[in-house]
């Protein structure tokens, strides 16, 4: 790395640079039923450099950038090579010009996890312990799982002074669930993310994917219905959430894909039901996004996007917040939305389409179109609750947001936080 920075800083072609440094160790197990299959593990570096070239035409700034990817087994002569060719290639780029990050003094603690205990195998058993204690065999059993723990050290230099590393986990478990109805037999496919072994957690999803491919194996197909509220829960809320986020995105600003300021109320002037207050925070427990600076260095702090429907700032990394002559936010992954006052009880008085699984949830962001068609719901008919899948929604966030309904209760999913249940009226159903 000395040697790398060195040759950067010799390089006359060569105006700035950033390099970020990525450091993975993995570990892998794969089981079929309850027995292992196949364990593996692997440590792998990635260096990627930026670098930057700025020039003026016509008496206008420019900055344009080009990226090359080097291994650690490179001579100097070999790395010189490929930087030479990316600061040709940068020089072709004409982006109107913006400063790269300077150092922070802003104090960034290391992110909390069982994992940094070092006993990555340890940890990963007492994972497969956690899921196959909720294997009961029934209805309902665990076909096959893969589990992942990935420790990640990333080093960000730029030619400013920025030099800071931080260390995460990233752990992933791949559930397939297998279950028998009276008519069929289904697989559940499910994606557990966690950076933290919290074994209540990981039971209790779990639990939830074998209920869940339970109510699925017995699913009839959507009937027709009309004129019943849609409740959204789990997951698929988190992408619902992308359209106000989006509405406060400075490189979506500036693209002049949307024109709001902060002031602007983006959820109409007429709000009947729950009013949306979001906020991006840098670290969330048990989050695989948790980090204290993004990929250009800048240091993150949380920030409120948008209370009770009003833009209270425009998000956005450092070359965008250039572009716009506003304050650097960089890119915060975290999301926590507000609650709502309705309890779960209020929301599922009176017939409702709740849904659990989609096949592929989707919200255009830019339109504000959203729906997909859904694997698995609850519906109730003001009398009995059946559940139903081979059915699909759609809808214009911006025809149902003013009535729409937030649930007090909050659900936890790796980087989100937010209600449990979002009800809405005027949703468009699709049955058989």
């Amino acid at each position: 790395m000395k040697n790398l920075i060195t040759l950067l800083d010799q390089k006359s072609n060569v105006d700035e640079y950033l390099i970020t440094e990525t450091k993975t160790s993995s570990t892998e197990l794969f089981f079929i039923k309850d027995e292992l299959q196949m364990n593996r593990g692997k440590d792998v570096e990635h260096i990627t450099v930026t670098v930057y070239r700025n020039f003026e035409e016509d008496g206008k700034k420019f900055k344009g950038s080009s990226k090359t990817k080097l291994s650690p087994t490179m001579t100097l002569d070999e790395m010189e090579a490929l930087i030479d060719i990316a600061a040709l290639a940068a020089s072709f780029v004409k982006n109107e010009y913006y400063s790269l990050q300077v150092p922070s003094d802003g104090y960034a603690p290391s992110i909390p996890s069982k994992f940094s205990d070092g006993d990555v195998i340890k940890s990963i058993s007492e994972l497969v312990k956690d899921v196959y204690s909720q294997n009961q065999e029934t209805s309902s059993f665990i076909n096959s799982v893969e589990f992942f723990i990935d420790r990640i050290e990333t080093r960000l230099i730029n030619s400013n002074g920025v030099d800071i590393s931080q260390s995460n986990f990233k752990g992933l478990i791949e559930l397939i669930i297998e279950a028998t109805g009276e008519k069929e037999s289904i697989e559940l496919f499910d994606m557990l993310y966690f950076s933290d072994h919290i074994s209540d957690d990981i039971k209790d999803a779990v639990k939830q994917s074998l209920k869940f491919a339970t109510l699925r194996a017995n699913a009839i197909p959507m009937p027709n219905v009309e004129n019943i509220p849609v409740i959204l829960n789990g997951a698929a809320t988190q992408e619902f959430w992308d359209y106000y986020k989006f509405c406060a995105s400075g490189g979506s600003k500036y693209n002049r894909l949307h024109e709001n300021n902060v002031g602007d109320n983006v959820q109409g002037d007429n709000v009947q039901g729950s009013k949306v207050t979001i906020t991006l925070a840098p670290t969330l427990p048990n989050s695989t996004t948790s980090s204290y600076y993004d990929t250009e260095g800048t240091f993150l702090k949380e920030v409120t996007i948008i209370k009770d429907g009003e833009i209270k700032a425009i998000v956005a990394g450092k070359r965008y917040s250039d572009y716009l002559n506003i304050p650097t936010t960089g890119d915060i992954r975290n999301t926590v939305v507000e609650g709502g006052i309705y309890s779960e009880a209020e929301l599922k008085d009176g017939p409702y389409l709740e849904l659990l699984k989609f096949s592929a949830f989707q919200m255009n962001p830019m339109t504000g179109n959203f729906g997909g068609e859904f694997r698995l719901g609850i519906y109730f008919d003001g009398t009995t609750k059946t559940p139903v899948t081979l059915g699909s929604i759609a809808a214009d966030i911006k025809d149902v947001q003013e009535n729409m309904q937030l649930s007090k209760e909050l659900v936890k999913d790796n980087n989100f936080i937010g209600p449990k249940f979002i009800k809405l009226y005027d949703v468009r159903i699709a049955g058989n």
